[in-house]
């Protein structure tokens, strides 16, 4: 297969499964540090998440979700069924920074069997750029996205992890997470319109800009030899400010409470 016609699958599979557990940052990863073994790497295995139905749902799904994640040189370019696509511009000691695309799938007003009448928010692509600063035992980063078509909102994502290498072969990370979104984002997820009230029985809502959830999250990576890795991830986030109050997440099958939990198997290629 050429670069090309890899580079393309890579973009396709992210495209059809990056959505299922929204498109916020996750686990900065457990990765060791240190050059990667080749240029090149791709890593591809089959996975499964545990998530909502919509953020704001009470009710899960379990989803088949194949993993993955092709970089040059780690992150001087990826794309990534978990950190989504871009590219590392700048690097400095320990700063990183650069573009960033994200996926968010569209909501339909049948997932989950409490959004009827609400209407669909379409597919949207996450368009921004990130700032990183990592070193051995801690990082941080910051996102800040706009919505091209779907929600157009704009998205300000922030986490910070601690790293930890129980051994050669096994690393720990994990730390706290924060989402803030302005009126636009939240008035097409979280929004009830007086025709959306009409059709679907819920009260008329218009939340404005504010702080999205809080949470943590946390990741485990076993390389069980050179080229297969076991990874198991996590995240718990918290629905606050105005989007804690929508009817949608108040009603009947709402929760401010959203975990999300998935693991995944990976062969690794490298060139």
């Amino acid at each position: 297969m050429s670069l090309r016609r890899l580079l393309i699958a890579c973009l396709a599979f992210v495209s059809v499964h990056a959505g299922t557990a929204s498109a916020q940052p996750t686990s900065i990863g457990s990765e060791p540090s240190g050059p990667p073994p080749k240029d090149w790497t791709f890593d591809i295995g089959p996975g499964v998440v545990v998530a909502p139905w919509f953020e704001g749902s009470a009710n899960y799904r379990v989803l088949p979700i194949p993993n993955l994640d092709l970089r040059y040189q780690r992150d001087k370019v990826f794309i990534s069924a978990r950190d989504g696509v871009g590219a590392t511009l700048f690097d400095d000691s320990g700063f990183k920074a650069g573009p960033i695309f994200r996926y968010r799938f569209p909501r339909n007003q049948g997932d989950g069997g409490y959004l009827f009448g609400t209407g669909n928010v379409p597919f949207t692509v996450e368009g921004g750029a990130f700032l990183r600063y990592d070193q051995p035992f801690f990082a941080a980063k910051v996102e800040l996205r706009r919505g091209i078509g779907g929600s157009n909102g704009l998205i300000f994502d922030a986490l910070v992890d601690g790293k930890m290498r129980l051994s050669n072969s096994f690393f720990l990370s994990g730390g706290p997470r924060l989402s803030v979104t302005d009126g636009t984002f939240n008035q097409a997820y979280f929004g009830i319109t007086a025709l959306q009230s009409l059709n679907s029985g819920y009260a008329q809502y218009y939340p404005g800009a504010g702080l999205r959830s809080v949470g943590v999250g946390a990741s485990a990576l076993w390389r069980i030899h050179d080229r297969l890795s076991f990874v198991a991830f996590g995240s718990y986030n918290y629905l606050a400010d105005t989007v804690a109050y929508s009817p949608i997440v108040t009603g009947p099958g709402g929760s401010r409470n959203q975990f999300v939990t998935g693991a995944a198997l990976t062969w690794r290629f490298s060139w």
